[in-house]
């Protein structure tokens, strides 16, 4: 019997990737969800399609990203990120079913002078941050059988970072990039195949999942490898602290807040590859 996988959140591009990838293996049969089809933050629809679904695992890509952007839209917006993912945690465990669902780095304060480990202590900077650590809170103590995965800046869909770097640079205009926030960018194909690998072992627990950036590159090397990868001119791109971009004050980022990735990398280990590499194929594309 193919085991039924139930993807929330399926009109997000890390929904729509992970239907994709999900709909290529062999005996698993995808119940994809789009807003419109189940609001999550409905608890009584919630458990009513789990209980008539009967799905085997849940995966849920909804969520609200905006980093800058939830510090004011707090009450119409979050609660996706908290409220959302309790009431699909809570009908995952009347229901006896796996549910998986992502996070962020931004449930870290950036102040460890090495890369975080999934047990460490979480302290968020920003209502993005706390958002996060609340859906991964309500997860664990609502069910055992469950999967959390943190990641760090995505591009690949959507008004990304990459995309934004484009526009300005194809338009001959300069781009503000702050040299003191350090990130480990990560293709949201390689997000949602590190997910789907993960799910379909049953794997439990955190687990952490980037590209590999080492200790992490500042945000303007990465917009010069963007801009070299496609061909436009770097001198465009002006290396500034983070208080001088958008995403300054009164918004508060960690400043290095690196993902360790050995824990992921032990059973998956080709499903790891650098950052550079990663970026390249996705502009390639």
């Amino acid at each position: 019997m193919a085991r039924k996988i139930m993807v929330t959140g399926a009109c997000s591009q890390l929904g729509r990737v992970v239907e994709v990838l999900l709909k290529a293996q062999a005996d698993v049969e995808v119940v994809a969800l789009r807003r419109s089809e189940l609001d999550i933050l409905d608890s009584a629809a919630v458990m009513s399609l789990v209980e008539d679904l009967k799905p085997a695992t849940i995966i849920n890509c909804a969520g609200f990203n905006d980093v800058a952007g939830a510090e004011i839209r707090l009450a119409n917006k979050l609660p996706v990120n908290t409220r959302g993912v309790f009431n699909l945690a809570q009908a995952a465990a009347k229901y006896k079913v796996y549910f998986c669902t992502f996070s962020s780095k931004f449930v870290f304060n950036g102040k460890k002078s090495v890369p975080y480990v999934e047990d460490d202590e979480l302290w968020p900077l920003n209502q993005y941050g706390s958002s996060k650590q609340g859906g991964e809170e309500l997860v664990t103590d609502s069910l055992e059988n469950h999967l959390i995965v943190r990641s760090d800046l995505l591009y690949g869909g959507g008004r990304d970072l990459v995309s934004r770097i484009l526009d300005e640079l194809r338009a001959g205009n300069q781009f503000k990039v702050s040299d003191d926030i350090f990130i480990s960018p990560t293709y949201i194909g390689d997000l949602a195949a590190a997910m789907v690998a993960l799910a379909l072992k049953w794997a439990a627990g955190v687990y952490h999942y980037t590209n590999d950036a080492g200790g992490g590159v500042s945000c303007y090397e990465f917009a010069q490898a963007v801009a070299e990868g496609s061909g436009f001119d770097s001198s465009l791109l002006q290396a500034v602290p983070v208080s001088e971009t958008n995403f300054g004050a009164p918004l508060l980022l960690p400043e290095r807040a690196i993902l360790n990735i050995d824990k992921f990398g032990g059973l998956f280990p080709p499903l790891v590859r650098p950052w550079r590499e990663a970026l390249e194929d996705y502009l390639r594309q």
